[in-house]
Parts: C-alpha cells; sequence; structure tokens
C-alpha cells in the first residue's frame, strides 16, 4: 500500500481535477514543464481517470481503484493537440479537453511535437481569439484533430460552450480601448469604437448581466434572469449538438468558461441536457457532491512544482480539500 493510500484511509478520499490551458513553447508553460507536472503527478502515486469515470464515481455508480486526479484542459488550442497530447501518451496518461465548438473547423490533423522538427508556432490564447473571431481559426484544434483525440487515442473532449462569449459586467471604466488590455475589447466595443473608448471590467456572458455586443457584433441581452437563461440555453444546447453530432456520442459535461456561474447558469445547463459541469472552485471532489458543480484547480504557468504537489495532495483529502478551496478563477480566458 502506497504512502499517499494510507493518508487517505486516515483524512478520507478525494479527486484533484486539474485545469490546464496551453501547453507550448515560449510560454510559462512549456511542454517540459508540463511534462515534469506529469512526472510528479504520477511519481506522488496518482493515475489519471477520465471525467465519465468521475461522473461515475460522484454519483456512487462505481468505486475509487486507488488514488486518482482528472487532468483537463480549456479551449481546446491547437498546442493542447501538438504538444500536450504527446506529453500525456509519452506517459499512458488521460486527458480531457473542452472545445468553443463555434470555432472547430474542417481540416486534416496537423503534425504533433514527436512527428517533426518544426511544429506549427501557436500564439497566445488572446491572440488565437483574436484570429478567431476575424474568421481564422487555425489556433484551434479542428474536427479530424478532435475526432482523433476521442476515437484513436482514447481521451475525452466536452464543451466549453459554443462561443465563449464574454460581456462587461459592470459600468466601472477600467480603461479605453486603444490601450488593448484583453483579447475581447474590441469585439464587445464593436468595429465602428474609437481608440478613446471606455472598457469595463470583463466576464463571462453566462454568468452576468453585462452589457456589449456579442461575437457578431449585435448588442447582447443580458439584462433579465429570463433573457440570459435563454442565451445560455440557446449557447449550451448548440455546443452539445455540435460535439456530439462531429463524435457520434453523448456530450454529458460542460466546463464554465472564467469559471463563473450562478444559478441561472446552472439551471441553463440542466435544461441543455449537461449531466455535469465543471468550475473552478477547487475542493473536494468525490460520491455525494452536486455533480453540476464539479470544482477545479487552475494550474496557472507561473505556478512552480512544489505548489502543484501540494494543493495536488490537499485536494486528494477529504479533510484537507478545504485548505485548496480558495476561489481561483483563471481571468485569462
Amino acid at each position: 500500500m502506497s504512502l499517499i493510500m494510507l493518508t487517505q484511509l486516515l483524512f478520507g478520499t478525494s479527486i484533484p481535477v486539474l485545469c490546464y490551458h496551453q501547453v507550448r513553447p515560449d510560454s510559462g508553460m512549456t511542454p517540459e514543464k508540463f511534462g515534469r507536472h506529469l512526472d510528479l503527478i504520477k511519481k506522488l502515486g496518482f493515475q489519471t481517470i477520465s471525467l465519465a469515470n468521475l461522473h461515475r464515481i460522484i454519483q456512487g455508480q462505481t468505486p475509487q481503484t486507488g488514488p486518482s486526479v482528472v487532468i483537463t484542459f480549456d479551449d481546446c488550442t491547437l498546442d493542447n493537440w501538438v504538444y500536450a497530447v504527446p506529453q500525456l501518451l509519452r506517459r499512458n496518461m488521460h486527458g480531457v479537453f473542452f472545445a468553443i465548438t463555434d470555432f472547430i473547423q474542417p481540416g486534416p490533423p496537423r503534425l504533433q511535437a514527436d512527428q517533426t522538427t518544426a511544429p506549427l508556432p501557436v500564439p497566445a490564447f488572446g491572440d488565437i481569439m483574436q484570429q478567431a473571431l476575424s474568421g481564422n481559426c487555425d489556433g484551434f484544434m479542428n474536427e479530424a484533430e478532435i475526432r482523433a483525440v476521442v476515437h484513436d487515442l482514447g481521451m475525452e473532449v466536452y464543451s466549453h460552450s459554443a462561443t465563449h462569449q464574454a460581456c462587461f459586467t459592470r459600468a466601472e471604466q477600467t480603461g479605453t480601448l486603444g490601450e488593448n488590455r484583453h483579447w475581447s475589447h474590441a469585439a464587445l466595443c464593436g468595429q465602428d469604437a474609437d481608440a478613446d473608448s471606455a472598457v469595463h471590467p470583463v466576464g463571462s456572458s453566462y454568468a452576468h448581466a453585462g452589457f456589449g455586443l456579442d461575437w457578431n457584433g449585435r448588442p447582447l441581452t443580458l439584462k433579465t434572469d429570463q433573457e440570459r437563461l435563454a442565451f445560455c440555453v440557446t449557447d449550451f444546447s448548440a455546443a452539445k449538438a455540435k460535439l456530439e453530432d462531429l463524435l457520434g456520442q453523448p456530450c454529458p459535461f460542460l466546463c464554465l468558461p472564467w469559471g463563473e456561474y450562478d444559478d441561472i447558469t446552472l439551471a441553463a445547463a440542466k435544461k441543455a441536457g449537461y449531466e455535469g459541469v465543471l468550475n473552478l472552485e477547487a475542493g473536494h471532489v468525490g460520491p455525494g457532491i452536486d455533480p453540476m458543480r464539479i470544482g477545479r484547480l487552475a494550474v496557472k504557468d507561473r505556478k512552480t512544482l512544489p505548489w502543484l504537489g501540494l494543493k495536488t495532495l490537499l485536494l486528494a483529502h477529504r479533510t484537507l480539500a478545504p485548505w485548496a478551496q480558495r476561489r481561483n478563477v483563471g481571468r485569462r480566458t
């Protein structure tokens, strides 16, 4: 019996769910650093399990078989395919990916890092989003890559919404459009906005009665609960349908953009047919928790190996998990 199995007997069992975003050279989360993260997870005695298996454990339909962790990736950017997937495969580990479905385009699989000496360069997420909003979705995984991840490699791809729609969350001015502080500002202000246009705090349109323009240049209608519920149901349903058509299998899980939500967000997810929803509120995950509130730990680029080891170990024990519960919403996306 391993040490972590003994400590779980003493402090109770919980399952850490980790959230990554991009894995790419010339960033804070290089493929080499990500590989060291995976090596540490294995060294600590964890096995990676699927989100589907985690959901069955939460529902009491299957027992947990040893210390387990779920590794997730938000956005399905191209680097996930080029760099992260090979690192997982090299260690026989499982990954769960969440796609923004409006940005999934047809195309052949592109070469992964272990298949070429010159992998495709992948921009930062903000640049990828700005390109996508201008019609170029090359920075995201395409249809063939998503099919390969699921059907050839046995990993999972689920919904991260259809549009990843941002909004201005409150009227407080934080700067001007010309300062280019966030990838969403230009789209939220509109093509005709000048550089002196005011910008405001940005967050999830699925969780706020916010304002601004949608990605098609139309005013967002989120002011009333009924308007936002309808907006969320439409978006969440479209994402679910797109992935089910692409993969030929159910899409029961939704990962919330920005990790933000309220009762309206969750009601919409349930109405759209999702059975589990993931946020960014790290804490105890195990049998009996609400599957519509599965908490994850945001592993940001600057985080160190000791930080990851400590947080993962805390989250692996039911009575210790609250120590890792500080809300850690990834403001990057």
